[in-house]
């Protein structure tokens, strides 16, 4: 997606909300800013060198409370909503868990939600996450290469 469009509002002082995920084991760390509205920017920070790599926006909300980056940095879990495509599209399951190679949101595995109940994950290792869902919910969406609890 592109960044969010230009409008009177958004021309306004907007005030971005930042989360910081920081990998466990190397010098990257995911920074998801909120704002303007219901947009959300991820951005790669490299932390040995203070370097920023912008990456994809994503119109909708992202919960990074109930996220997480692998050990490596990655890999990225994320819980994110869009209920705009369950408005417009009449579609039942406006929320899921997904895995990406940040700092993009393109999912590699995901778990389709009705509602925001739960959600999200952590990862154990590099190759290895609990997931936050029933186990009726993530049955039925394997992730190849990915060992899911």
């Amino acid at each position: 997606m592109t960044a969010p469009p230009k409008t009177a509002q958004a021309s306004k002082a907007a005030r971005a909300r930042l989360d910081v995920i920081l990998a466990r084991a190397s010098r990257l760390a995911l920074v998801f800013r909120r704002g303007p509205s219901n947009w959300c920017q991820l951005v790669l920070w490299h932390t040995d060198t203070d370097q920023f790599e912008n990456g994809q926006w994503f119109h909708g909300r992202m919960h990074s409370q109930r996220s997480d980056v692998s050990p490596d940095g990655s890999l990225l879990l994320y819980f994110a909503a869009n209920y705009d495509e369950r408005e417009e599209n009449g579609y039942d399951m406006p929320a899921w868990t997904a895995i990406s190679r940040p700092p993009y949101v393109t999912a590699l595995a995901m778990w389709r939600k009705r509602d925001t109940w739960n959600g999200g994950g952590v990862f154990e290792g590099r190759n290895a996450v609990w997931l936050n869902h029933a186990l009726e919910d993530s049955a039925h969406h394997p992730a190849h290469g990915l060992r899911c609890a």
